[in-house]
């Protein structure tokens, strides 16, 4: 290899590092302004979060009622009692969710 063919050799490889420096400041330019996007949103997600723990009131609240259906109450019993055994008259005897039944 002649010093004619070495520096054409070194000419193109510093062409594809300048190419790749390109792609990369591009790449990174790109990378600032997402992260410069998220940090924002960041900010005004805290500052949200910061307005709403202000103003709402802590523990004052009542908790919602809790709804009981028949299924509740029959999965209550058993839970309560796991070695009982029932049957259907104590569970609904038993139970004021219930609603008595007629017979004809």
């Amino acid at each position: 290899m002649n010093v004619i063919e070495l520096l054409a050799d070194l000419q193109a490889r510093q062409a594809e590092a300048a190419t790749r420096a390109g792609e990369l400041r591009d790449q990174i330019e790109h990378l600032n302004a997402d992260l410069s996007e998220t940090e924002a949103r960041l900010a005004e997600l805290v500052t949200t979060r910061k307005v709403i723990a202000e103003l709402a009131p802590t523990g004052t609240e009542p908790e919602p009622p809790e709804l009981t259906t028949t299924y509740q109450v029959i999965v209550n019993a058993f839970n309560t009692h796991p070695d009982q055994a029932f049957r259907v008259r104590d569970l609904h005897t038993n139970s004021s969710a219930c609603a008595p039944t007629t017979r004809p």
